[in-house]
């Protein structure tokens, strides 16, 4: 009987000594269990360290940076440690559902045209609430996506399952970004790659005030870096304007509108 494909799962993590165990646990419980797990500690100063050397299981391994360096990097450092075909992206404060990596083989096997194939998640926001991604709003979710990924960003990084050598071709994490850089890179492969979807909820999210995609001067800053980078798409495809209406919005709401307003008039003005 052919042995299933190793997939190497990368965790970055910042000081998540209390979510780092069971962001690992829930990777470990997977039904899909031809898997090692490579945390990513990113210059962490809590116990972090400790919590993940304490985990018995062979299939963990920890690496910690000697400085931080944002998601992206970490990311960037854990593959070029994985040892399997296959790549998928935890965070560290969020959990997958056990059938999550199965059902993503499962579909895979039926399409072999995809190069990545990512998954719905559930997020839970600090208000209690929660919010389905993708949202009943979007149309196109696989295949040729560049255009919808365009518009709304539905991949996020826990959901992405990817061959190892796609990934490196793509270039990996763009670690200029603070803040993003699941959606940069999506954008990116998506140019060049079909992309698959599992219309399921295997991930559960969850924001908090420092987790990796925290601090809205580095979604403001990311976002504005973002706009400027795929400009030229967002003209052709008439959708530049609304984009930039977005996000005044979400700068208005924040109470930080004309710091946004400049930071965004300063980089059109840098890329002419």
């Amino acid at each position: 009987m052919e042995q299933e494909p190793l997939i190497s799962v990368i965790i970055p993590t910042y000081n998540r000594e209390k979510t780092i165990d069971r962001a690992v646990d829930s990777v470990l419980k997977q039904t899909y269990s031809n898997l090692e797990v490579i945390v990513v500690d990113d210059g962490s100063s809590d116990r972090t360290e400790e919590i993940v050397k304490g985990i018995s299981d062979p299939r963990v391994r920890f690496y910690k940076l000697p400085q931080n360096g944002g998601a992206g990097h970490a990311r960037n450092e854990g593959v070029k440690l994985a040892g399997g075909e296959l790549i998928a992206f935890h965070d560290s404060d969020d959990v997958w559902r056990p059938e999550k990596l199965q059902r993503q083989m499962a579909y895979w096997q039926e399409h072999p045209e995809f190069s990545m194939v990512y998954c719905g998640y559930l997020c839970h926001l600090e208000n209690g609430k929660t919010k389905q991604v993708p949202g009943e709003e979007m149309e196109e979710l696989e295949g040729d996506i560049f255009v919808p990924l365009l518009r709304r960003n539905t991949i996020g990084a826990p959901t992405i399952l990817i061959k190892k050598n796609s990934f490196c071709e793509c270039g990996g994490f763009d670690i200029t970004l603070k803040s993003l850089e699941d959606w940069e890179f999506a954008l990116r492969f998506a140019k060049q790659n079909k992309i698959g979807y599992v219309g399921e909820l295997l991930v559960d999210v969850y924001l908090s005030g420092n987790g990796v995609s925290s601090g809205a001067g580095a979604y403001f800053e990311s976002r504005c870096q973002m706009l400027v980078k795929y400009q030229e798409e967002l003209v052709r495809e008439e959708i530049f304007e609304k984009a930039i209406f977005e996000i005044f919005e979400k700068a208005q709401q924040g109470g930080v509108l004309e710091p946004v307003k400049k930071m965004l008039m300063a980089y059109l003005t840098e890329t002419g």
